[in-house]
């Protein structure tokens, strides 16, 4: 009997803990929104996105995110460019070539590096990686979309690796044993079956990697030059959204015009997100099916 009430009451807790987060995410949703409503009174929302100049303190306003919003975009694109085809190529050894002694500290080398902190991998990016691309282009700062890209793929590495090597281990299950008594190669089957059967993990981590690359700021901030330019070429700085919500809304006043177009601009990157989940959610039905 106290067993069945301790089960009846884990229940409920759980579902209420559930029902509390999606309120405080609508709660967030809809206060950003309101936040952003002033601008949208002011500029159409159409001038907002595709507006070419951002100048929210100049005598002539001009509030245009298209340079910054395409900025996220090829950064995110060029950080996932860089880091799926290792996170594939890492996955598949993990969880079907890597024998378990090697294994296991391998995996948790991969769990640390998914939590050390973003302005660590700025560092990193500003100490190594900058004077390397200044050596190597002949540039007079590594600060480039570049930069920012390789950093970014670095970070978002351990998050591809650990939904793939599930997705792939899981995979092998039903194939593992059937190859060997076919006697079918290992790398046959991982090439034929495991990869078209883990496409769907494969896919789950790479939207997980563009989410957290998109969203990412300390890092970012610290490599890539903050210019809010169009992304035309590799070495060109740039100013990602959320680098530059980071940098301006300190020095905004609050309930002027430029506090409230850094709220649209995050809301117009949370719809980004939103959407890029959404059609993951279809991609991923239309698959199945």
């Amino acid at each position: 009997m106290l067993h069945c009430r301790f089960e009846k009451l884990f229940a409920a807790t759980v579902k209420g803990l559930t029902v509390a987060a999606l309120f405080i995410l609508l709660f967030i949703i809809l206060f950003i929104l309101k936040e952003s409503l002033v601008v949208f009174r002011q500029v159409s929302i159409g001038d907002f996105i595709f507006g070419g100049q951002w100048r929210p303190v100049s005598l002539n306003l001009r509030l245009g995110l298209w340079p910054i919003l395409t900025a996220s975009l090829v950064l995110s694109a060029l950080a996932l460019a860089l880091a799926l085809p290792p996170a594939v190529g890492a996955a598949l050894f993990l969880a079907h070539v890597c024998p378990d002694r090697l294994g296991r500290p391998l995996r948790s080398l991969i769990a640390i590096m998914a939590g050390i902190p973003s302005v660590v991998y700025g560092f990193a990016g500003v100490v190594l990686l900058l004077p390397i691309l200044e050596r190597l282009f002949k540039m007079s700062s590594g600060d480039s979309l570049l930069a920012g890209g390789i950093v970014l793929g670095v970070m978002i590495l351990p998050f591809i690796i650990a939904t793939t090597t599930e997705s792939m281990e899981a995979a092998a299950q039903g194939h593992s044993v059937v190859s060997r008594a076919m006697g079918v190669s290992r790398w046959y089957m991982l090439r034929r079956l495991v990869l078209p059967v883990s496409r769907m993990g494969i896919i789950a981590g790479a939207v997980l990697g563009v989410s957290r690359a998109m969203g990412e700021t300390m890092a970012v901030i610290m490599v890539v030059g903050n210019s809010p330019l169009l992304p035309t070429e590799l070495l060109g700085r740039i100013k990602p959204i959320p680098a530059l919500i980071a940098l301006e809304i300190g020095s905004a006043p609050l309930g002027s015009i430029h506090y409230h177009a850094l709220f649209g601009a995050g809301f117009v990157l949370l719809v980004l997100l939103l959407a890029i989940n959404l059609l993951f959610y279809f991609l991923r039905k239309r698959l199945v099916s």
